[in-house]
Order: structure tokens, then sequence, then C-alpha cells
């Protein structure tokens, strides 16, 4: 890939980055909520409660990349964890419409949050991000990577193995009819969950109904738990989430 405004290349990580110069201009609470004003300014219908807002500053343009904010409720002073399971659930089913979409033009498509002042929430209205590109990143080109070599060697996906091999362990978190959370003991950083869906699926595409719904009911339960440590000391306490997913149908979907 020849090195563009978008994305610039590492030569001793040997991988590119994202470069988004124009983000230094954003304004965090300096004027009207933007997600308000798409309420208030009719860029949504009245009865809308999930809807996507094209990113003012986005750190690519297309066919490079395309840059959305994925607004959770119409209610400007709600947090994630005061939403119902059905509330979380029209944002799943978001989350899949807006996969299908961007995967028929970016090999990647990356659904995430970035929650809390400490690291880098500058909009308080419930909201997450989602970002089509052309490259695959570095940490999802390994997990492939590790994917493909267990298909290689005949061992299926290596994601169902630690599923099933952490199923009912000590390092299972809390679990529903269709997804499993994780706290596995080789995590990189304290409180890092993983989320898995019980049955082997690529990406959001593929998810039915009752999994999009229990991927709802699961997230909430994650992250009211992280908020209930110690008592409530670190509430609300920050997090990042994002979505680990492929067109590839070996690939295995997870949180």
């Amino acid at each position: 890939m020849e090195e563009n405004a978008s994305f610039i290349w590492n030569p001793i990580l040997r991988q590119y980055l994202i470069n988004a110069p124009n983000r230094m201009h954003r304004q965090g609470g300096s004027r009207e909520c933007p997600f308000c004003e798409d309420i208030s300014k009719g860029r949504v219908a009245s009865d809308a409660q999930v809807w996507l807002h094209p990113n003012d500053f986005p750190p690519f343009q297309p066919q490079v990349g395309e840059a959305y904010v994925v607004i959770y409720s119409r209610d400007h002073d709600r947090t994630f964890t005061q939403l119902t399971v059905q509330e979380v659930f029209s944002v799943t089913h978001l989350w899949q419409d807006l996969y299908i979409d961007l995967a028929s033009r970016y090999i990647t498509i990356m659904i995430f949050e970035n929650s809390g002042e400490s690291i880098g929430q500058t909009q308080y209205h419930p909201h997450g991000q989602a970002f089509g590109i052309s490259v695959i990143p570095p940490s999802l080109e390994r997990e492939f990577e590790t994917v493909l070599q267990s298909d290689k060697d005949g061992l299926g996906c290596p994601f169902c193995r630690v599923r099933s091999e952490l199923s009912g362990s000590e390092y299972e978190v809390v679990a529903n009819s269709s997804w499993q959370a994780f706290l596995p003991h080789y995590v990189r950083y304290p409180y890092e969950t993983h989320l898995y869906p019980r049955r082997h699926v690529a990406n959001l595409a593929h998810m039915q109904d009752n999994e999009l719904n229990d991927l709802a009911e699961l997230l909430l339960q994650v992250v009211q738990g992280y908020n209930a440590l110690y008592d409530g000391a670190m509430a609300p306490m920050p997090y990042l989430l994002g979505v680990h997913q492929l067109a590839d149908t070996r690939f295995h979907l997870h949180v």
C-alpha cells in the first residue's frame, strides 16, 4: 500500500498506523452535543432510539475507510449500564446492519467503544464508534494467522478450542444460552474480559436475533460487574470494547 494521509508506515513495527491530524481540532463539550443536534435539527426520525452519525472528524476518507458514531440512546444523560437489554439489543442489531453495509466495501469492520474520560472519551452522549477500513489491523491479523495455522494443522478453530477448555472453569465469568464471558489467565490487562459466542460464527452478519439479544444481556452484565468491583469504588470503570470479526468463515467472532 502506498503511504497516504490516512496511513503512516512504521518501519520498526513494520505496520501501518492511522494518521489523523484533523482530529486535533475537536472541541468536545464546547458546544451543543452533536448527537442531540441530530434530534433537534431533524436529522433523525422523531422516534429514533439508535442511529448512525457520520464521524465529524474522520481519520480517513473513502476508499481508504469510513468512520461512524453509533448512538446508543436519544437520552443524552443515560449511561450504557442504564439501558435495558432490549435497548442494547437495538444497538447490537444496528452493529449487524452496519457490518453488512460496510463489509461490501472494506475488508475490516471495527466496532468499538472508548468509555471514560481517562481513556479519551470526549462526548458523553451514550455512543460507540465503527470504522470500515481497507487493511486488517495488526492484532486482528495476528489472530487470523493463528486461525489459518490451526486450520492447516487440522486442529479446527482455536477460539472454539479455547472456549471449550475454559467453559465451566474458574475463568468463566458469566454466561447465557448463546454467549460466554471469560477472564483467561493469559490476558494482558487487569479485568480484560473476552466474550465468545457458543456457536462458531465469523461476524455479526451471521448472528441470529436471539444471539444478538444474548450479547446485549452479557455486555450489560460485564460492564455492571466492572462498576460493582470494590463496592463501586471505581465506578464508572473506564473500559475499551472491541468487536473482532472477519468475513472468512474460519474466523470466530469475539468481543
